[in-house]
């Protein structure tokens, strides 16, 4: 708004000076004086913060400008419409306010200035009340954006929250499960042990006083303790740990839960056929080329749907990321799609891409043969 004012300021005075030098008007010395005190006013007044004080120089600003008008030269009344239009919208804050005075002040004009009078404060009007709006506007604006970063900063610290809360729940768990594997190795391993120190014991007594038949079935009892503890861990070793396509498998929906969380994006997950089959070899190749598509379409494809799908065949695992985004009919590589065909190629197999309905790609490997890594 300032400069606007400021610009309107300078029009006037260009054209006050301009009648001066084309001799409409003649020329005097309180001309120069009047306008380097209507400058420093201004100056003062754009400078100054405090209400009051721009009030008194406004004030001052209009006795001055009367007092010229009456005993003075006349023209410098055309200031006047600025000071009534400061007071109005950056004293009062009421635009209305600006016009009444104006219309006030034609009642004791000269009818000769009234054209030009007329006309600045036209102007001026126009130029006060889009500078209002546009201010009004931006501080609507600012308050919107402040709004929106509390609502932001909010929502951060409620998801921090939210993370710091999974991160204990899974660290709970975790105190469960070893809680859980430790008491049942306990069981098992301390009962085995302790069972069979007592029959060596024994057998070491049987020994020194030369029993031999004795000593031979407390050993071989103890062989049966101990082969039965070893069965009992083997048990308790295998329900503890889990199996591996089922790893591989959370390993890779985690991958896609963080996808949705970052991008937004809707995203479907589907596997097929006997998972199992799937080496870790094969499981990171896919993870990998998995991770590489959703990068790649995060920064190119403008998609708004992602489909994944793992399907086993009898011959070989396919692989495929398909999105719905903008696609490319003439592919160009880049290090992204050509560590996809390298990872896939290391186990002898292929990758397929197809930009021609959205974005596809399709990882195919190899279940027999060398590549398989069995």
């Amino acid at each position: 708004m300032e400069g606007w004012v400021v610009l309107s300021n300078f029009l006037i005075v260009f054209y006050l000076v301009l009648k001066v030098i084309i001799g409409k008007i003649e020329y005097y010395p309180v001309f120069v004086f009047f306008l380097l005190l209507f400058a420093s006013i201004n100056v003062l007044y754009f400078v100054v913060d405090n209400k009051l004080v721009k009030s008194l120089l406004m004030g001052l600003f209009i006795v001055i400008l009367w007092w010229n008008y009456v005993y003075g030269n006349r023209l410098f009344i055309l200031f006047l419409p600025f000071g009534l239009f400061n007071i109005a919208y950056t004293i009062l804050k009421k635009p209305l306010s600006g016009v009444i005075f104006v219309l006030f002040s034609f009642l004791f004009l000269d009818k000769v200035l009234l054209p030009e009078y007329f006309l600045i404060s036209f102007l001026l009007y126009v130029i006060y009340q889009f500078s209002f709006i546009t201010s009004v506007e931006i501080g609507k604006l600012k308050e919107e954006n402040a709004d929106l970063r509390k609502k932001i900063y909010l929502l951060s610290a409620e998801r921090l929250k939210n993370n710091s809360y999974e991160d204990q729940l899974k660290y709970v768990a975790k105190l469960e499960e070893r809680n859980e594997i430790s008491q049942k190795i306990h069981d098992y391993i301390g009962h085995t042990i302790s069972g069979s120190l007592m029959q060596l014991e024994a057998v070491k007594i049987l020994v020194l006083n030369n029993e031999k038949e004795k000593a031979e079935k407390f050993i071989q009892r103890t062989i049966e303790v101990l082969r039965s503890g070893h069965e009992e861990i083997r048990k308790v070793l295998k329900e503890i740990k889990p199996e591996s396509d089922k790893v591989e498998i959370n390993r890779v929906k985690l991958l896609i839960e963080k996808f949705k969380r970052t991008s937004n994006l809707e995203v479907s997950f589907k596997w097929e056929g006997k998972i199992e089959r799937i080496n870790y070899v094969y499981w990171s190749i896919m993870y990998e080329n998995l991770r590489e598509c959703l990068t790649n379409i995060l920064k190119h494809s403008k998609a708004t749907k992602v489909e994944i799908f793992i399907e086993v065949y009898n011959k070989f695992v396919k692989l495929e990321v398909k999105d719905n985004g903008i696609g490319k009919e003439s592919i160009k590589k880049g290090l992204g799609l050509i560590g996809i065909e390298e990872r896939a190629a290391g186990v002898g197999g292929k990758v397929i891409l197809d930009g021609s309905n959205g974005f596809s790609v399709i990882s195919l490997l190899p279940l027999e043969g060398e590549g398989n890594g069995d």
